[in-house]
């Protein structure tokens, strides 16, 4: 049967590795679709300043994408590897854990039903509406089985999402998991009682984690995908709007 804690170990590994150093591993930046200019152009928000850019690769209006910074030889700057965020990932939430509270929330047997205690209560205390529609899709994403998690840990953030699913035919268990480190990006898989499977967004998140691989001590493999979604999203902003 697998265990919660073999996530709280691979996101142990995820978390330590995003010091000063290891953040330099992929310079990323969060990039807004404003709209297409035609011809495979568009108008991009960075940074809070326009930019117009082109990407071979059809981009959505109104989307955020976190997309490789590069400069090449002529000091030109340069976008690629545009991977689609879940707005969930961008959210500003009143409330993260720690990397000591996610531990216990992944292990304890407890600790997962004092979390969405937490979360009801938060929702319940509300001071305003903004305060209300950010925290209520965690809550939405229980509905639908998905425990999504705001981290904090050191100067940075990140999500992290993990569904439980059974096989009846194999009888067997899985673990299906989604998250996002600015200094590695996406990162979605499956942990199964043989190995971990892991989707990543960059060759070299690929080559860093596999470098950390003994760590875990368990089989782990690791492909390179753009297409990686996260488990749960809100389809609107709006979501439990209560009118009093």
């Amino acid at each position: 049967m697998i265990q919660a804690s073999t996530l709280a170990s691979l996101v142990d590994v995820l978390q330590n590795n995003s010091t000063k150093s290891s953040a330099k591993i992929i310079k990323l930046l969060n990039i807004e679709v404003l709209k297409s200019l035609g011809n495979e152009r568009y108008l991009l928000l960075v940074k809070d300043k326009p930019l117009e850019a082109l990407s071979y690769k059809k981009l959505t209006p109104g989307e955020d994408y976190f997309a490789r910074f590069e400069v090449t030889k002529d000091a030109k700057p340069t976008l690629s590897h545009l991977v689609k965020l879940p707005k969930i990932a961008l959210q500003n939430f009143p409330f993260y854990l720690e990397p000591k509270d996610l531990a216990k929330v992944l292990t304890g047997k407890e600790a997962l039903t004092s979390f969405k205690e937490t979360l009801l209560k938060e929702l319940a205390n509300a001071p305003t509406k903004e305060h209300f529609q950010t925290l209520s899709p965690l809550l939405l994403s229980l509905y639908q089985h998905v425990v999504t998690i705001p981290l904090r840990f050191y100067d940075t953030f990140a999500l992290l999402q993990f569904k439980k699913r059974y096989n009846k035919k194999t009888k067997k268990s899985f673990l299906d998991f989604y998250a996002f480190f600015p200094h590695l990006g996406a990162l979605s898989g499956v942990i199964s009682e043989q190995e971990i499977r892991m989707n990543v967004a960059f060759e070299e998140t690929k080559e860093h984690l596999m470098n950390h691989a003994d760590e875990l001590g368990y089989k782990l493999k690791i492909e390179v995908s753009t297409q990686i979604k996260a488990l749960f999203e809100a389809k609107t902003q709006r979501v439990l709007d209560i009118v009093t």
